[in-house]
């Protein structure tokens, strides 16, 4: 057990912790991330220099004095409530019929009360702008003694500066790659969507073809059914076909379109970056990195101009789709996009009584 001597000695060292405890300043509330030093002290002194203009404002200030309560006779002829909004009162109704002494009486009254009022919220409002500006110099101050941290070194800086092209460069390299990527599915699109086209008009010249034979034959009046029923068939087989590169040719256009819009957006966000690249790197420069520490970049052509479009293929396209095979393609689409969502809906049925 403790004698009291120690007891007392224990208390006393409580009591002085206590003290310090109490004593000790609060801390600030430090920003994340914290200042340089330089930063925070030049908000502190723009704090300090708004602050202490509003006081000198504040201290020119001059509040008129509240006029003495008129006599009865006087206050007849005056509203004396206050307007809500304003706090300003006015003549009454009718003051102009008072006895001229009345009427300068109660119009002076009235303008030294609304002076009053006006002067004291001006003077008011300034206050509270003085108050506000002095806490604002307060916090800022109290940021600069407390959170700020040491201005970094021009070695810093530097390497500061070196990293914000390293970042700029790997960037760069990421929308690079991803517009490389971009180009080569166009190219392949593209091609694919042209050589789709070819098939399609060499199958729709067999057609033709087919068709127009079958019809001569028909205006011949040659009563030969083996040769009607070859010709007609030939027709027909020529038509599915027609029908099958035209499928294959929407395929294609689709493909090429959505392609050609992924590059132009990889295309851009490659400009982006590498406009970002030579800002970042310019920056280093001027402020004195030396130029071989800085990552450098080999820039990437620009879309082909031939890849993007393919010179009367909308008009054709347009042209095809309004035709009887068009109308067979887009049926025989509809039909598929049908199936699948009532195959979707009989999943999802299926689940949930599975489920239940």
């Amino acid at each position: 057990m403790l004698n009291k001597k120690a007891i007392a000695a224990f208390a006393a060292g409580a009591t002085l912790l206590s003290g310090f405890a109490f004593a000790a300043p609060a801390m600030a509330d430090c920003p994340a991330p914290a200042p340089y030093h330089n930063d925070a002290k030049r908000v502190a002194d723009a704090a300090y220099n708004a602050y202490h203009d509003a006081q000198v404002v504040l201290d020119g200030m001059t509040v008129s004095p509240k006029p003495a309560e008129p006599l009865a006779v006087i206050r007849v002829y005056i509203n004396t409530t206050p307007d809500p909004a304003t706090g300003l009162i006015a003549l009454a109704h009718g003051a102009e019929s008072a006895p001229h002494s009345v009427y300068v009486k109660a119009k002076a009254y009235v303008e030294a009360y609304n002076a009053n009022v006006t002067s004291q919220k001006a003077y008011n409002d300034q206050n509270t702008k003085v108050e506000n500006l002095k806490a604002e110099w307060i916090k800022a101050k109290d940021i600069l003694e407390h959170c700020a941290k040491p201005d970094p070194t021009e070695h810093d800086i530097k390497m500061g500066l070196i990293n914000e092209v390293r970042l700029a460069k790997m960037n760069l390299d990421n929308a690079d790659n991803e517009f490389a990527i971009a180009k080569k599915n166009l190219m392949d699109a593209h091609k694919a969507a042209v050589a789709a086209q070819a098939e399609y008009n060499k199958r729709k010249a067999d057609f033709d073809a087919a068709e127009r034979a079958y019809q001569l034959f028909l205006a011949s009046g040659v009563n030969d059914s083996a040769t009607q029923t070859r010709l007609y068939d030939t027709m027909k087989r020529a038509g599915a076909h027609v029908t099958r590169t035209l499928a294959a040719w929407v395929t294609a256009k689709n493909n090429y379109d959505d392609a050609l819009k992924k590059a132009l957006k990889a295309e851009a966000i490659y400009n982006k970056a590498l406009a970002l690249y030579k800002a970042a790197y310019n920056k280093a420069v001027a402020g004195g990195v030396d130029p071989s520490l800085l990552p450098h970049v080999v820039t990437s052509d620009p879309l082909d101009p031939k890849l993007k479009s393919i010179p009367g293929m909308n008009e054709a396209y347009a042209s095809a789709m309004n035709s009887k095979f068009g109308k067979e393609v887009k049926a025989n689409t509809q039909k598929g996009k049908d199936t699948k969502a009532s195959a979707q809906q009989n999943n999802n049925a299926n689940g949930a009584a599975a489920g239940a």
